[in-house]
């Protein structure tokens, strides 16, 4: 088992059934047919971060061991038509099961006979948002990764939901961008930047940068690693050649981010 991080908070657990005839906020409204369960999903996560950042707050990264758990639990509710979490499994015992570590957990619950999908996700997060335990979790000023999960009964026309959030240390990579490229004479030059996503706890910030260099079709080689700079100019290249680089950034709990696409320069 996956041991807890050496400080925890305490883990919330509430439920509750939902109503959908609530205040209604304005949103776009794609036809439910056509968005999937993952989309769906999605756009709750997007409207709980609409109303964080409305209040202040970090929104919350997308973890996909969290979308997992919910899912499966979200599911085990639709099978058993019951909204509870027991019935879910335990919470701590599955997210040790995936090798989640946290500070503190919680979830919210609930179902709605809403039209699947897109009505029964703004059903759902509506009850969330106007019962006050459930907003507290989705509001937390500690949280700072969530999965979600929705699950449909076709036999009672039942959505089922879940959202299981942790305060989690940063595993998110870093985020490099290539902004510039220029070319004089036989010199070729390129700039890029880079960011660590926040996060509203546990934010780690960003270290350096690994760059590789490759000429026409051939192998990447690394010319830069673990470096602060972000500008490279090559001098006296070959004429009638293409040159490229690509960049990827570290945060400073080493946490690596993809490899951008490969920027390139011809020299004729």
């Amino acid at each position: 088992m996956t041991p807890r991080l050496p400080r925890r908070l305490l883990s919330h657990a509430l439920g509750a059934t939902l109503i959908t005839a609530l205040a209604v906020t304005a949103f776009a409204a794609p036809a439910s047919a056509a968005t999937s369960a993952s989309g769906a999903e999605a756009m709750i996560i997007g409207w709980v971060n609409t109303s964080r950042s409305a209040a202040g707050l970090v929104p919350l990264r997308g973890d996909g061991d969290l979308a997992y758990i919910a899912g499966v639990r979200a599911s085990r509710m639709a099978s058993a038509n019951t909204l509870t979490h027991t019935v879910a499994g335990v919470l701590q015992t599955q997210l040790s099961s995936r090798g989640v570590r946290w500070y503190g957990h919680g979830e919210t619950i609930g179902w709605s006979s809403a039209a699947w999908t897109v009505d029964a996700a703004r059903a759902i997060y509506r009850g969330w948002m106007n019962s006050a335990p459930h907003r507290a979790l989705l509001m937390s000023n500690r949280f700072n990764y969530i999965g979600l999960g929705l699950a449909y009964r076709s036999s009672n026309a039942r959505t089922f939901g879940s959202a299981v959030m942790t305060e989690s240390l940063d595993h998110t990579g870093a985020v490099a961008r290539i902004t510039g490229t220029r070319r004089s004479g036989d010199d070729v030059s390129w700039t890029w930047s880079g960011y660590d996503p926040r996060l509203q706890t546990h934010h780690a910030g960003l270290r350096d940068f690994d760059v590789q260099y490759r000429v026409g079709s051939g192998d990447w080689r690394t010319i830069r690693d673990n470096t602060t700079s972000t500008s490279l100019t090559l001098r006296d290249r070959v004429h009638g050649r293409t040159y490229a680089i690509r960049v990827r950034a570290t945060d400073r709990r080493g946490n690596v981010g993809r490899w951008t696409a490969a920027s390139k320069i011809w020299v004729p």
